[in-house]
């Protein structure tokens, strides 16, 4: 029946009600098509369930089957009684009791045929019976078409009417006919009877209809407790939780005494809340009010206690209830779930095993999922063997955690089993067998898997790009992600953290300002993963000022928010701005990690400042409680040698609690080639030898250090050495982005292109700086030539050649970003800061180590690079 349709029968009603037609349409359908013409072969039976004609419900109730009912219905019809009211009404009544689609058919025909043949006398109960019983067996089309047809036949609706078709709209989430029902309910009067304005309550508050529901009850003379509760859980459904609370406290202040139902739907909307002491408040009227606490009421208490995370509690009430059912089980087990207390779930199992009652789809997800927490293989195989025992296998949601489950326990083999056997393959069971690839870095299968899907969703996307962000694939995570916009797909939250890390470890500027762009544009909601993303993303981009534009505009921050703008101030160098996020953090009340000080302790060294460095390192375990991890000390070796403190950095080394790693002898060693310091770098080389005898890297930077303090001895020597080894010093070379193509200068490289020009630019520059008392730094030539040759080499290093090709096809004023694979030698440091104030540009040079910003004849590194 169409909405159409359904409003013309009300629009018609109350004529049809006074101008009921007295001709009646001749019965087409008779008796014989309704019930059956053979009599049933146990005559005894059938005459003893019609012997007792003043009685015929109880006649009708005794039926069993359909077929013994239709042959009582045959005899009774057969013996005359067909025309009164009440045996139809009894039949109907069976039919309904039975709950069936045949027998409420059934009871539809004899209706109608009643109808034909008696008219409309007594027939509402009839109507109402048949409303009622198709309402509760889901059958709500069918519900809402004996009203339809009750309003057309003219038979007048009464207050039972109206809830049960009430009650269909609610269940077949019809709007549009609900609404409709409530104008009849207005035109027919019944709009201040309290049984009625209930039902339209509950059929708003389940629409999410939150006005039309509130204008329902505030018109209300009288309110029971049923107005209420409805009231509460309409509030709920639309996750006004609070609002639903203050209700309950506002009903039980105006003297409404509370039900079961209430008290669910108050605790639970507490629950979603997560708020123990409004909860506590809530539970403390069950004692006030000397309510009974039923299972129902029980399962709620255990849900509220295990959301707020007082978890001892709720054991305590769980352990405590003498008659626990399935959901009580469940509940339990599936929080201890979300809580990571695995273990503590599997011996919720082990009891309902034992003594409880018999598992069902909803326990072995939780079981699942506990098994995938522990990496218990043995277990999940277990669970397995439950689900393919009792036929749960056809669940989808179960397969999914049984393939998620064995991809965490790196048995992929039977996960890939599992799927394969699989009838119905959702996109979750594809995108769980993607992830399970990914996490265990089979990035090729991922692949294969993602390339082999019928249909990808927005998941399998969102997967694939993390993968290759995972996999340091930056640019074809990019290329990815542009693919999915070419298909349509729109991007989510998920979508664009991922898109913003691949940008930020490419340091490609203006990607990362169309990826912000685009943000908003769309529309995404920039949480606070998101927001961090993309502070991180501008910082590892050189931009500090828009990663604190965003970092500012963050609703909520949590500790990794506040890593990532420090992680900014660090890019450039600026310790103080990082030491006042650092105040500014702890006075917010947010507690410092490991995490946040190894962003502080790379600011400070960066910056040069060298007590603070000390100041904070000390204080991690002295005030917050934090040992100093490795990467900590490697810090405090950096800011030391980056100060000239090498003796102090080496004592500092041999003085750490943890055997120093490579990484902490390379820091060293780099600040002996920038000092000078050939005999500490020598050691530290050793060292580095004999933790890795495979790295190369530590020779090619002590044939440097050697070259600079001109030991050409000693230099043959390392580069035999490495010759030996077949390695080969990895060339410089510099990359510069302008009018969005990338061009690339490789140091000493006389070939480019465009070489004619930019050789009369740099003439130009080295002019205009020996002018200014610049005197090229020959130290950084790592071969034993003479001066002018050495000269000639320091003026075709790639920085310097990017610059001198930006400086001629980029406008005056626009910022010159440079990338170089290797860390800027000090005489290009030098050159840059010169060029920065001569030329009035801001120069900033991104090299292995860190951000370089030239501004004025000044870095941001404060010359410690």
């Amino acid at each position: 029946m169409t909405a159409s349709n359904f409003k013309i029968s009300v629009n018609l009603v109350s004529t049809s009600l006074q101008h009921e037609s007295p001709d009646r349409m001749a019965a087409t359908l008779h008796l014989s098509t309704l019930i059956p013409a053979t009599p049933t072969s146990n005559q005894n039976e059938l005459k003893a369930l019609i012997k007792d004609r003043s009685s015929p419900t109880g006649s009708f109730k005794k039926c069993k089957t359909m077929t013994e009912l239709k042959q009582l219905h045959s005899q009774i019809t057969k013996n005359g009684l067909n025309h009164n009211p009440s045996s139809l009404t009894n039949l109907i009544s069976s039919c309904t009791e039975m709950g069936t689609f045949e027998s409420l058919e059934y009871a539809q025909k004899a209706l109608e045929l009643f109808l034909e043949d008696n008219g409309m006398m007594r027939t509402d109960y009839m109507f109402n019976s048949l409303i009622r019983s198709y309402s509760s067996c889901g059958l709500c089309d069918k519900a809402i078409m004996v009203f339809h047809q009750m309003m057309c036949k003219g038979v007048f609706p009464d207050h039972f009417t109206f809830p049960f078709v009430l009650s269909a709209c609610t269940k077949g989430a019809v709007r549009s006919e609900g609404v409709q029902v409530h104008g009849a309910i207005v035109k027919m009067g019944f709009e201040r009877d309290m049984f009625v304005e209930n039902s339209l309550i509950h059929f708003y508050g389940e629409c999410g209809e939150i006005d039309f529901m509130r204008k329902v009850f505030d018109k209300m003379s009288d309110r029971n407790v049923v107005s209420w509760t409805s009231l509460i859980g309409g509030y709920a459904k639309r996750n006004c939780y609070k609002e639903a609370v203050s209700l309950f406290f506002e009903m039980v202040e105006v003297g409404i005494r509370p039900n079961s139902v209430t008290m669910v739907g108050v605790i639970s909307a507490c629950a979603k809340l997560q708020d123990l002491d409004l909860g506590e408040q809530v539970c403390a009227c069950i004692g006030e009010l000397d309510l009974k606490v039923n299972t129902l009421m029980v399962n709620a208490l255990v849900d509220l206690y295990m959301k707020c995370g007082a978890i001892d509690k709720a054991k305590q009430i769980f352990d405590e209830c003498v008659d626990k059912n399935l959901v009580l089980y469940n509940t339990i087990m599936s929080n201890y779930v979300r809580h990571g207390l695995a273990r503590e779930a599997l011996a919720v199992l082990d009891e309902m095993m034992q003594h409880g009652p018999r598992p069902d789809r909803i326990t072995m997800l939780s079981a699942v999922s506990a098994c995938s927490q522990l990496d218990d293989v043995s277990c999940g195989k277990w669970c397995h063997g439950y689900v393919l025992r009792n036929g749960l296998e056809g669940w989808d949601n179960i397969c999914n955690a049984i393939i998620d489950m064995y991809m965490k326990c790196g048995k992929q083999e039977m996960a890939c089993t599992v799927f394969d056997r699989m009838l119905n393959k959702t996109q979750v069971s594809w995108n769980s067998l993607i992830a399970g690839f990914v996490r265990n870095g089979d990035f090729e299968a991922a692949w294969k898997i993602f390339n082999a899907m019928p249909e990808s969703d927005l998941v399998s996307w969102n997967t694939m790009i993390g993968a290759l962000v995972q996999e340091s694939m930056f640019n074809e995570a990019i290329e990815l992600f542009r693919v999915m916009q070419n298909k349509g797909i729109s991007a989510d939250r998920v979508t664009m953290v991922g898109a913003a890390s691949a940008c930020g470890y490419l340091g490609a500027l203006d990607l990362a300002k169309w990826i912000h762009s685009y943000i908003k544009k769309k529309d995404i909601h920039c949480d606070m993963r998101l927001g961090t993303a993309l502070v991180d993303m501008f910082a590892r981009c050189g931009d500090p000022v828009s990663a604190m534009q965003v970092f500012n505009k963050m609703v909520k921050r949590d500790v990794s928010a506040w890593t990532a703008a420090i992680g900014a101030m660090a890019m450039e160098g600026n310790g103080n701005g990082a030491i006042e996020l650092f105040n500014e953090m702890l006075q917010q009340g947010i507690k410092p990690d490991g995490v946040v000080f190894v962003a502080l302790l790379t600011a400070l060294s960066h910056g040069g400042l060298v007590d603070q460095g000390w100041h904070f390192f000390r204080s991690m375990k002295d005030i917050y409680g934090i040992a100093p991890e490795v990467v900590h000390y490697g810090c405090i070796v950096d800011l030391l040698g980056r100060a000239g403190l090498l003796s102090e950095a080496l004592s500092l080394i041999n003085s750490m609690p943890m055997e120093p790693n490579d990484v902490i002898w390379g820091s060293l060693l780099a600040a002996c080639r920038m000092h000078k310091n050939v005999d500490i770098a020598a050691y530290a080389a050793e060292r580095i030898n004999e933790l890795d005898p495979e790295t190369t890297g530590i020779h090619v930077l002590l044939s440097n250090i050697y070259a600079s303090a001109g030991r050409w001895d000693d230099v043959a020597k390392v580069r035999l050495h490495l010759k030996e080894k077949g390695v080969h010093k990895l060339p410089g070379s510099s990359s510069i982005e302008i009018n969005g193509e990338i061009y690339e200068f490789t140091s000493g490289d006389e070939s480019h292109p465009d070489m004619t020009h930019i050789q009369p630019m740099l003439k130009e520059i080295f002019c205009r700086l020996r002018d200014t008392g610049y005197v090229p730094d020959s130290t950084n030539v790592l071969l034993d030539v003479n001066e002018e040759e050495k000269e000639y080499l320091l003026s075709r290093h790639s920085e310097k050649l990017a610059i001198a090709f930006a400086l001629i096809n980029t406008g005056q004023g626009i910022p010159i970003r440079v990338a170089k694979n290797l860390r800027i030698c000090s005489d290009c440091h030098s050159f840059a800061k010169l060029v920065s104030k001569l030329y009035g540009r801001e120069i900033i040079v991104r090299d292995n180590n860190r951000f370089h910003f030239f501004q004025q004849g000044f870095c941001s590194c404060g010359d410690y690079w």
